[in-house]
């Protein structure tokens, strides 16, 4: 049995409503002209994503290296193994001592994570959803997530996305933490919304304070987003609120930074100016390299083995005519 169509006739959360209603076994399969999206259900539950050009895996490995729990050397020995024996690269590693489980999993829940709410920006594209009575464990990549929450939270993503790009509009911006009296910073629940008004302690969730880590006005906000701690969403979403209550601050560029860019601009206008100018004389001597063969061509006549400039030629001609 087979479900397919296009995203003209449902939308993603719909669709995902719907085989988590059903309790749906099988695999889904989002596809567009720039790739592929996967996703494999077990029971309504989301327990397997991939997605092509940038495959789930190949995602978990780079989150961590940028997040320096691997080398780039690790990583690659462990992809020439994965060709050899077919393994999950996250088994790898594991077996090769360089990482333990829980890391795997929880970079391959926030990897796969970030790729079920990528479908969510889809506009066009179409699905097909294949229905299998039992998966085999191997398609089990990563612990059942629960399709409500993510489409939940993908709803919420596209509601709030417009709101976040007012604070943080460019994926460039760096942002710096402002100093602020730890005893006045209170930790609550991540789902706790209901804080006093009046009150004057700043309230951050684990995530907002896990975030707070890596702000050091030093990481821009793509570099964030790439070291895989939390989907693009959340790092956005961190951002904005943490920019609300006054914890950090777009950092500014300096004097000295000025003076920097402005210096590279020169520098560049003059490597550019050199080049152009080397272009010229290139040019230039191509030209007249080709007036120089032209003018030893055999047929050229101005040459002097041309008949044309023969003296006897023109004697016979002369004699001929009785001029």
């Amino acid at each position: 049995m087979a479900f397919k169509g296009t995203l003209k006739e449902f939308k993603v959360p719909d669709i995902l409503q719907l085989f988590s209603l059903q309790g749906k076994t099988g695999i889904l399969t989002f596809t567009k002209d720039e790739g592929f999206i996967t996703l494999i259900f077990e029971h309504g539950l989301i327990v397997g994503v991939d997605s092509f050009p940038k495959k789930l895996e190949m995602r978990v490995g780079y989150v961590l290296v940028k997040q320096d729990l691997i080398s780039e050397e690790m990583l690659t020995r462990a992809l020439a193994i994965q060709k050899r024996t077919k393994q999950k690269i996250g088994e790898i590693l594991v077996g090769m001592g360089l990482i333990d489980e829980k890391t795997i999993a929880e970079s391959l829940k926030t990897q796969a994570g970030e790729i079920v709410l990528s479908l969510f920006k889809w506009k066009k594209g179409d699905y097909d959803f294949k229905v299998i009575d039992r998966l085999d464990e191997s398609m089990k990549i990563i612990e059942p997530m629960p399709t409500d929450n993510i489409i939940m939270e993908g709803v919420q993503m596209l509601d709030e996305w417009p709101l976040i790009k007012k604070l943080v509009p460019d994926e460039h911006m760096v942002f710096e933490p402002i100093p602020v009296e730890t005893k006045n910073i209170e930790i609550i629940d991540e789902y706790e919304e209901d804080t006093p008004s009046d009150s004057d302690k700043i309230y951050l969730n684990a995530t907002e304070a896990n975030m707070l880590k890596y702000i050091n006005g030093k990481n821009s906000v793509r570099e964030l987003v790439e070291l895989g701690i939390f989907t693009e969403y959340k790092v956005y979403k961190c951002l904005y609120k943490l920019i609300r209550k006054s914890i950090i601050r777009s950092k500014k560029v300096n004097e000295s930074d000025e003076l920097k860019v402005e210096l590279m601009r020169d520098e560049l206008k003059a490597i550019t100016k050199t080049r152009i100018n080397k272009l010229f004389n290139i040019l230039l001597i191509l030209f007249l390299l080709i007036l120089v063969i032209g003018f030893f061509k055999p047929l050229n006549p101005l040459k002097s083995e041309n008949v044309l400039l023969k003296t006897d030629f023109y004697e016979k001609v002369f004699i001929e005519t009785g001029d």
